[in-house]
């Protein structure tokens, strides 16, 4: 029996192959954890009716691998992923479009379609609005770190600053981690220029907070996410990565400082009295933590609708940690009040789910039952 494929069969094999990896390559550059990433890709490959079986993929921080094979033919294509970001919006709106290119029976126009809208799609938010968020964010941690109001002022104009720095930087084509070292130096020195205005009590909780927009939170919770999953090497690279940026941030501070204060014994004894304690009333804390909680939403182009979600969830992280502060006298980083941002944390993960109308069904059983052996004859 003769099973060579024909030249149609190989074309629209390569092309299921390409909408698998350009699949791929959005959910990578949107910083969604290996996890995620090999799950959608088998739920997109159960779509295009890939045998699960004969289906190999392979993730790396920089290069999507997919190869197909049954033991008499084997296709393999490559993606570079290159433009790395945090962009949410993106990650959710792929897995929606996995489920209803299942439920819907979608031709591969209608997903390629689909898929380069999502790719296209501008962000949520434009980006001088997306630097409004990173001032809010820094501003309302200076406030949760004991700062008053006009010391918020002065972290938020800061990393308003810093913030458009970087995104200036990167836009010049300077080195992503050289852009950070910038923009953290700039804001450090406006944030130490501000210590003098004497319009603040707390003239020196805005050196704390100005550049913590650039904390890399995301990468961190993917590096540790890729090595509980036994994604190691794509979770060392992420370890790097992480290293290098907050290497670079600190550098940017560091330089700042040496320039700047030399030997300010002030600012060092400010520095040894700062107490992370509870200090204001809860509505305080809850104001600063909900504001902090959008702001760096906006940064990671969270949707719209689901700000307020983002925002109850750091009000229960913040409030829930100050009550266990209050109540035993621990300090910050006490078992509780890790427990405290968990609690925010799980808030944020299953209330938008809930809001999700559809319910899904996690196991892929019915979906396989949709895959072709080779030569693929699914989706055309």
């Amino acid at each position: 029996m003769d099973k060579t494929l024909t030249e149609q069969e190989i074309a629209l094999l390569r092309r299921k192959l390409d909408l698998l990896l350009r699949t791929g390559q959005l959910l990578v550059e949107s910083a969604a954890d290996t996890h995620r990433v090999v799950l959608n890709l088998n739920r997109v490959a159960a779509y295009l009716g890939l045998p699960e079986e004969k289906l190999h993929i392979d993730v790396s921080y920089t290069m999507l691998v997919v190869n197909v094979s049954d033991g008499l033919h084997s296709f393999s294509k490559f993606q570079k992923c290159e433009k790395h970001g945090i962009n949410m919006t993106a990650i959710s709106e792929i897995s929606k479009l996995s489920w209803r290119a299942i439920e819907n029976d979608y031709s591969l126009d209608q997903y390629e379609e689909e898929l380069e809208r999502i790719k296209n799609k501008k962000r949520n938010y434009v980006p001088y609005v997306v630097a409004i968020g990173a001032g809010f964010a820094c501003g309302g941690f200076c406030k949760l770190f004991g700062g008053d109001w006009m010391a918020f002022l002065f972290t938020y104009i800061c990393s308003f600053a810093g913030f458009r720095v970087r995104a200036r930087c990167m836009e010049f084509g300077i080195n992503h981690y050289m852009s950070i070292a910038i923009a953290a130096l700039i804001s450090t020195c406006l944030a130490y220029v501000s210590s003098f205005a004497g319009l603040s009590e707390t003239p020196y909780h805005p050196l704390l907070a100005c550049a913590l927009f650039i904390v890399p939170g995301v990468p961190l919770i993917n590096f540790v996410d890729d090595m509980i999953d036994n994604y190691i090497q794509v979770g060392i690279v992420r370890a790097v990565n992480t290293v290098l940026m907050v290497c670079a941030m600190a550098f940017g501070i560091v330089i700042a400082m040496r320039l700047l204060t030399v030997e300010d014994v002030v600012i060092d004894k400010k520095f040894s009295e700062l107490s992370m304690v509870p200090h204001d009333s809860y509505l305080v804390y809850a104001i600063a933590a909900a504001i902090a909680a959008m702001g760096f939403s906006m940064i990671f182009n969270i949707q719209r609708r689901l700000l307020w979600v983002v925002a109850v969830g750091g009000i229960i992280a913040v409030c829930t940690r100050s009550v266990s502060c209050n109540l035993k006298g621990r300090p910050l980083h006490s078992p509780t009040c890790v427990s405290a941002r968990i609690r925010g944390i799980r808030f944020c993960t299953i209330l938008p789910r809930l809001m999700w109308r559809k319910g899904r069904e996690s196991s892929m059983s019915g979906i396989r039952a949709r895959t072709y052996p080779l030569p693929c004859s699914g989706k055309r």
